[in-house]
C-alpha cells in the first residue's frame, strides 16, 4: 500500500501540505555527486549534461562505432568530452553549491526565466531589500 492511502483509495494532498514532497536527509556526500568525474564511459555519461535523446543517441552510437574499430583512445576522449560537458559554464559547481547551501536559483540550474518573471524577481529583490534597510533603521532608533 502507498504512503498516503487509506484502505486504498488515494487522498489527495491538499494545497500547502508536504505531502509528496521529497526531503533529502543525511545525504552530506550529495553535493560532491555534482562535481565527481566519471572513470568509465557509463559513469561520465550519467553525470554528464547533454542536451536532448538525439544527442545521448548519437553519443552512444559514436562509442559503440568506436568499439567496433578498436578505436580505444578515442573512447577515452569521448569520456573525457563527456566529463567535461557538466563543467561548461560552472553548472556541475552550481549545482553543488545549491545543494550544499540548500538556495535554488533557477538560472543556475540551467533553467532559462522569461523576462517578465526575472523583472518581477528584481522588483521582489528591491522591495526586500527596501524592507530591511527599514527594519535595521527601526532596531538603531530603538536602542
Amino acid at each position: 500500500m502507498l504512503a498516503g492511502t487509506v484502505g486504498g483509495n488515494h487522498k489527495a494532498p491538499s494545497r500547502g501540505s508536504i505531502d509528496g514532497v521529497v526531503k533529502i536527509v543525511g545525504q552530506s556526500h550529495l553535493a560532491q555527486e555534482f562535481i565527481t568525474i566519471g572513470l568509465s564511459f557509463e559513469e561520465a555519461l550519467g553525470r554528464c549534461v547533454l542536451r536532448d535523446d538525439d544527442q545521448k543517441n548519437c553519443v552512444i552510437v559514436y562509442k559503440a562505432q568506436l568499439e567496433m574499430f578498436d578505436m580505444w583512445t578515442e573512447i577515452q576522449d569521448l569520456t573525457n568530452w563527456l566529463n567535461a560537458s557538466a563543467a561548461v559554464g560552472g553548472f556541475n559547481r552550481s549545482l553543488a553549491a545549491m545543494t550544499e547551501t540548500q538556495v535554488f536559483v533557477a538560472e543556475g540550474a540551467g533553467i532559462k526565466i522569461p523576462k517578465e518573471s526575472q523583472k518581477a524577481l528584481l522588483e521582489l529583490q528591491k522591495y526586500r531589500a527596501q524592507s530591511q534597510q527599514r527594519n535595521t533603521g527601526q532596531e538603531g532608533e530603538s536602542q
